[in-house]
């Protein structure tokens, strides 16, 4: 906004009204008299404009976004981080075991906790940093715990989820504010939906059983379906049960379902020249990095009213870019060399990059 208010500008200006005469060389008293003036000038006009960026919802970050959402009515809160809950596999009593009790594991920490009669281990610091404990890993507890020989992780019953982030919060403000959510609308159901955390995103199917129905297929924050237990708390919290009787935020008389994306697995095969002293094992580490992190932006990311399309010319660009591959050629993607439209309530998985050495 104030771009060209900058120190050189002012001082044209300044040197520009100086009566006839005067001198305005550069040391001459005039100049000298004026350049702290225009500095101190070029400076409050570079804080004014960072201030303007800060309460504008499309260049604000930090508190200043969340100052945004908090003047919305109803407000839209930034999702906070989650912490990450296993299911707890032990051989003594469950009332042996005292909530709070800590265990650990690859220096992630986690507490003993209770919910409806059921022990899990959720993990001390909130975020994905949780996430990564695969089942039947060794539970070690801090302390001695009088009788207990055996202890271990179990599945992950609700996944962790890192502070919602400022390019994803500021999508969301902006979404409400482009299509107001109200009055049971389609919007209104992605806005519930994607109150609760563990949801990335909720892509809302109307009238996918008949009348007054409405379907909520949900990704989590990295793209892939979201888990059982999100699920779970987003179908309680819109229309409990699906029964339509307004127990929930929805309106009585709307029949909702709230359903994980089914897996579409994605298999990428092509032939590869290699950069000297690569291998195919680090290409093949580096393509599945790039497009699975392209597959995560398509499932947030492409807009409600598009289909999800991978696209073969897109991949093709991303294995180019990478460190390891000189070219490549016969790029397939689930075996075909076209495109590969992914469903309404699908979300796009890696499930294997195959890769061949071209001589």
């Amino acid at each position: 906004m104030f771009e060209d208010r900058t120190y050189e500008n002012l001082m044209i200006e300044a040197m520009a009204k100086a009566r006839p005469g005067v001198d305005t060389r550069e040391g001459s008293i005039y100049f000298d008299a004026l350049a702290g003036c225009c500095f101190k000038l070029a400076e409050f006009y570079a804080g004014l404009n960072s201030m303007f960026e800060l309460v504008n919802l499309p260049t604000a970050v930090d508190e200043y976004l969340d100052d945004r959402g908090a003047e919305l009515v109803p407000p839209i809160p930034r999702r906070p981080a989650t912490p990450a809950k296993y299911l707890f596999s032990h051989d003594i009593s469950p009332g042996q075991l005292t909530p709070g009790e800590r265990f650990f594991t690859n220096n992630v920490y986690f507490r003993v906790i209770r919910e409806s009669g059921r022990l899990f281990l959720e993990a001390e610091e909130p975020g994905s940093i949780g996430n990564f404990v695969l089942p039947d890993t060794p539970a070690i507890p801090i302390r001695n715990i009088a009788g207990l020989a055996f202890s271990t992780f179990g599945l992950l019953h609700v996944p962790g989820v890192d502070r919602e982030t400022d390019a994803h919060y500021q999508k969301r403000l902006q979404n409400r504010l482009a299509i107001p959510a109200k009055n049971g609308n389609r919007s209104h159901y992605k806005a519930w939906a994607e109150e609760i955390p563990g949801v990335g995103r909720a892509r809302i199917i109307p009238l996918w059983n008949g009348d007054n129905t409405v379907k909520a297929v949900l990704f989590g924050p990295d793209g892939k379906p979201a888990a059982a237990s999100v699920v779970e708390r987003v179908q309680q919290y819109i229309d409990p049960e699906g029964a339509g009787l307004g127990n929930g935020v929805a309106n009585l008389g709307a029949y909702f379902t709230a359903t994980a994306a089914d897996i579409l697995a994605i298999k990428v095969k092509f032939s590869a020249s290699l950069v000297g002293g690569m291998s195919l094992s680090q290409l093949q580490k580096e393509a599945s990095e790039s497009i699975t992190e392209h597959l995560k932006n398509l499932a947030l990311n492409t807009p409600d009213d598009e289909a999800i399309v991978l696209r073969v010319s897109t991949v093709g660009t991303l294995l180019h870019g990478l460190p390891s591959l000189v070219d490549y050629s016969g790029l397939t993607l689930n075996g075909q060399s076209g495109n590969i439209v992914v469903g309404d309530t699908e979300a796009p998985i890696l499930a294997e990059v195959s890769v061949n050495e071209t001589i």
